[in-house]
């Protein structure tokens, strides 16, 4: 299905449930605490609720969930396996449960990806994009460490991380706006499909808006809440309150969901600009923690930025392709394609660098670290810390990333006692 053809039968989808009844608010906003500070609340009550727009969700322990004697979250179709988990009905709850729904009246598209092998999420993202679905969330990350890529060797886990890439993509192409949890990873590592351009990568906050601790990165497009957050445990409509980014992002796409049934044609990249400029800032431009905000829910402004807008921004935009590291004591590991440098606890430097090409628009290097939890981040002054806690013998793999989350440059860091480290700037 193309993305034209998508946008029309989401517009037909919605035109037909507007006719049916009015919708009759039936949630708690006293226990999904969350409903009110995202703004969700002033929109259930005036009857945006999702009605007509195909939600899909890629998860695990999907389907029906059933509280009492009525079933509280309906699934519209359902495909994939089925296995036993908090998870999936965690994230179906939040996006569509008349109890912790954002978007109660939409309609649910969930692919139990079992053992989440990633043919398995290849294979959901095909479903949903040909189901019609117009956002899909994914509260999950795939790794060169994870479960069915670890066993790979190194060619073919690569192949087939790039394999799950372009399924994304596909789904995207096809008009299907992809929401992603931040983290499932140590540190600051960048996860797939979070490291696809396009994908909306959602943080969790605490509800005094302060970090989670849930993998504060550069690729943070927004952030919600993470922490002791009300939902369902089980299809059986146990509820409890758990954390995670895992929860943050399927308030991102309830309040997409909102949005495109205001206004059903609305781009991947127009739905952006509106959570950009109705979102909740709370720090100066873009922050590892936050994004680019706090996720509001809002009515569609009459005077949003169109698509065209946007494709004039990036036909303008000269993107980064390389960067090359200049400080003194810096080797090259050809083989591995990195820079290393030895520091001993408690040193610091400042990275220099060059760009290329020299006329490329964002200038800065968004750095992203490992496996090492003790080690610090590299901000955007490009300051490289060892904490005086580290112990020599341990070492970490920084990426460096393009603003389209590239890598462009990779520096590998051992720590060695005093008086072994590298030569220094002056």
């Amino acid at each position: 299905m193309t993305a034209k053809a998508l946008l029309s039968l989401a517009a037909a989808l919605c035109a037909a449930a507007a006719a049916a009844g009015p919708y009759v608010p039936t949630y708690d906003a006293g226990t999904a605490w969350y409903l009110g500070e995202l703004g969700v609340t002033n929109l259930l009550n005036a009857g945006i609720t999702g009605k007509g727009v195909r939600v899909g969700v890629i998860d695990f322990g999907m389907g029906d969930i059933v509280t009492g004697t009525h079933t509280n979250v309906h699934c519209a179709a359902r495909a994939g396996f089925r296995r036993k988990a908090m998870h999936g009905p965690a994230v179906e709850g939040i996006i569509a449960s008349d109890v912790f729904g954002i978007a109660p009246e939409c309609e649910l598209y969930v692919y139990d990806d079992g053992d989440g092998t990633i043919d398995d999420m290849i294979a959901g993202f095909a479903w949903c994009a040909t189901n019609g679905c117009r956002v899909v969330n994914y509260s999950g990350g795939v790794h060169r460490f994870s479960r069915g890529v670890l066993e790979l060797p190194e060619e073919a886990a690569a192949a087939k991380l790039d394999e799950l890439r372009a399924a994304v993509r596909a789904a995207m192409d096809a008009g299907v706006i992809v929401v992603a949890a931040g983290g499932n990873a140590p540190n600051e590592t960048l996860t797939c499909p979070q490291d696809v351009e396009g994908v909306i990568n959602v943080g969790g906050i605490t509800r005094s808006r302060q970090s989670a601790g849930l993998n504060d990165n550069w690729s943070k497009d927004f952030c919600a809440f993470g922490h002791k957050v009300p939902l369902f445990f089980s299809r059986s409509g146990a509820t409890g309150t758990e954390s995670g980014s895992s929860f943050a992002a399927p308030m991102a796409t309830g309040i997409i969901a909102l949005l495109l049934q205001q206004e059903p044609s609305l781009t991947r990249d127009e739905v952006y600009g509106i959570l950009e400029d109705t979102s909740l800032k709370l720090a100066e431009g873009r922050s590892k923690i936050y994004g680019l905000g706090l996720l509001q829910a809002a009515r569609v402004p009459a005077k949003y930025r169109r698509q065209a807008a946007f494709d004039a921004a990036r036909a303008s935009f000269v993107q980064t392709t390389s960067a090359e590291l200049l400080n003194k004591g810096l080797g090259w590991n050809a083989e591995r394609g990195f820079y290393e440098v030895k520091m001993h606890p408690g040193q610091m430097r400042t990275l220099k660098y060059r760009i290329a090409p020299e006329n490329a628009t964002d200038r800065n290097l968004y750095w992203y670290c490992g496996n090492m939890p003790t080690f610090s981040p590299i901000g955007l002054d490009q300051v490289l810390a060892i904490p005086a806690k580290t112990k020599p013998g341990e070492f970490l793999v920084y990426d460096a990333r393009n603003s389209a989350r590239e890598i462009v440059c990779r520096l590998r860091v051992d720590v060695v006692p005093k008086g072994e480290e590298s030569e220094a700037d002056d």
